[in-house]
């Protein structure tokens, strides 16, 4: 009976309405810290110290609401309330009333943050913790230490972007200030960082001298600044002792500590700087030679990481851009040095990026889904494998732009990120936002050999197919200038030039690219043998094709059943996004 006496008391003094609504109070209160919170530089300690601060202050709350009661004069005990002066039947209505609207403001919440994604927007910039590594100036008598610099540079920004939260501009972006006359806030305000990190290396046969210094862009202070001269053999150690340095000054190591790694050795070190630099220039003989020396580096040093991964990257561009091996050759041996460079470093996001692209080329699905996830969550303001995952989503083109987005966010001056957004929104049909991007693409890139056949595609988009036909033929490229030709002459209504191209193109490219026909006849609006050459596509796993499935001219086929059927036959992971309408 004491206890039946007890409840009916918590229940007469409405301790039992107090406690639901301060438990719904909290929980609002959490969600709002979870999404506002990291606006102000506030991680998850913030977080678990306010849900503590709730916890205790539970017990106290509801103490509270047994021994006191709310009336028209202010808080009073309970006991000396009487019956004629008690509220707590109009209090209990007005806590039924708190819980729903706390419930319902819940509900609002989290419905608002599927839909705009605020803890996404709060994640992409903190720029209180962000970071610029410019490349180091070549100070040496001779000027013949670029590729040392330049190395010496990438390898400290790596370092950084081990740091949990701690926002690293790209060598893409940062490199791209080299030689020119800014001011490191004019840097500052172009990458939206705060911090900027220069210097400068001096080599002199198997000794040098590296200056670095830290600035604060906002008031172009100088935070930290050390000069080493070391012998060759120390050079690991300064690399760590910089990043070290520059961590501690931006106060970070709360936020995370750098990752263990291990020093190759020297002379594979010196070997790979050369190969990255080689590779940068972008020619198909400097690929050619940047093959061959990074492979002399692996000699060397056969467990080094991030060799393993320069080759599979070079194997990559080098039979994607430059046809220096058929994928038939080149998927197998890439394939095996991006799984040899994760076994050697399974903490680099990068690895698994590098891998991810080859289990996509091999047709690995659901292999290359599961590493690009990986390597999302082990370096999640990676603006490049943010980029990159982009360009892997399997038809979803909305998330392709998600990805887009928020990479040229955290690294605008990636600029090959303008172009593939672009052409995503071409392929989703939002032509005026796709000029816009390949607008912004030309500024930086106005002599790019692809855009003006993108931009012919858009003028075909929109009607303007006079206009169309001057941006292809200032197309450079063979493969592209002949297949933008293709569409534009058939826009135009030019029947006997169109059907001339259009078969320059099957003698020249139908056994090489099965997809891009199966394009062009989806275009002319021939279903039939659209799908003949998919299959063909299919049977030769064309690298093409799942990119070529979110193409426009596809869009008659999606209500032909043998769409769905094609579509099924892919095996592709369950979230593709290739329509089935």
């Amino acid at each position: 009976m004491k206890f039946k006496n007890l409840l009916a008391e918590l229940q007469r003094r409405n301790v039992f309405k107090a406690g639901v609504s301060y438990a719904v109070f909290s929980w609002v209160l959490i969600q709002v810290a979870s999404i506002l919170y990291p606006s102000f530089g506030w991680g998850q300690d913030a977080i678990n110290n306010t849900l503590i601060i709730l916890i205790i202050g539970f017990p106290v709350w509801i103490v509270f609401a047994y021994v006191f009661e709310w009336t028209p004069s202010g808080f009073k005990k309970t006991e000396n309330v009487t019956n004629t002066t008690s509220i707590r039947l109009s209090t209990n209505k007005k806590m039924n009333g708190l819980i729903i609207a706390g419930l319902s403001f819940a509900v609002l919440l989290l419905i608002s943050d599927r839909i705009f994604d605020f803890s996404r927007t709060n994640d992409v910039i903190n720029i209180d913790k962000s970071i610029a590594v410019l490349a180091f100036a070549d100070m040496s008598p001779e000027k013949d230490q670029e590729y040392f610099s330049d190395g010496i540079s990438e390898e400290i920004l790596n370092l950084l972007s081990k740091i949990t939260d701690l926002k690293v501009i790209s060598r893409t972006s940062s490199f791209s200030f080299k030689n020119k006359e800014v001011t490191t806030n004019e840097i500052g305000n172009a990458l939206n960082v705060n911090h900027v990190l220069e210097g400068s290396i001096r080599k002199s046969g198997n000794t040098f001298r590296i200056t670095a210094q830290l600035i604060d862009v906002t008031n172009s202070s100088q935070i930290w600044s050390q000069t080493y001269d070391r012998p060759m053999s120390d050079i690991f150690k300064i690399q760590d002792e910089i990043a070290s340095n520059v961590s501690k000054q931006l106060q970070i190591k709360i936020l995370g500590e750098l990752k263990a790694t291990n020093s190759p050795k020297v002379e594979a070190y010196n070997l790979y700087l050369k190969a990255l630099h080689l590779a940068n220039q972008n020619t198909k003989t400097t690929y050619i030679s940047a093959e061959k020396v990074i492979k002399e580096a692996l000699d060397i040093d056969p467990n080094y990481s991030d060799a393993w991964r320069s080759l599979a990257n070079i194997y990559h561009t080098g039979m994607h851009n430059f046809s220096l091996r058929s994928y038939a050759e080149g998927i197998p041996l890439g394939l095996a040095a991006a799984l040899k460079a994760v076994e050697l470093d399974p903490n680099s996001g990068d690895n698994y990026m590098t891998l991810a692209s080859f289990q996509e080329l091999n047709w690995d699905f659901e292999a290359s889904v599961k590493n690009r996830e990986k390597a999302l969550e082990l370096d999640p303001y990676n603006a490049i494998i943010i980029g990159t995952a982009a360009n892997m989503t399997f038809g979803d083109i909305q998330k392709s732009v998600e990805l887009l987005k928020r990479s040229i966010a955290l690294d605008p001056l990636v600029y090959v990120n303008f172009y593939n957004l672009g052409f995503a929104y071409y392929k989703l049909g939002e032509i005026e936002k796709a000029e816009e991007a390949f607008q912004t693409f030309k500024t930086y890139y106005p002599n790019s050999e692809i855009l003006h056949y993108m931009m012919a595609q858009v003028r075909v988009a929109q009607g303007r197919n006079d206009e169309a036909l001057f941006e292809i033929e200032q197309e450079t490229h063979e493969f592209f200038s002949l297949y933008g030709l293709n569409f534009v002459h058939y826009a135009l209504g030019n029947t006997k030039r169109a059907d001339e191209l259009f078969n320059q193109f099957i003698k020249k490219y139908s056994e090489s690219d099965p997809s891009n026909l199966a394009d062009l006849y989806a275009f002319r609006g021939d279903k039939d043998a659209s799908f003949k050459w998919l299959n063909r596509a299919l049977e030769i796993k064309d690298p093409v094709l799942l990119e070529a499935l979110a193409y426009p001219s596809f869009k008659i086929m999606y209500d032909d059943p043998r769409w769905l059927e094609y579509i099924n036959k892919l095996n592709l992971p369950v979230d593709h996004g290739y329509s089935l309408n």
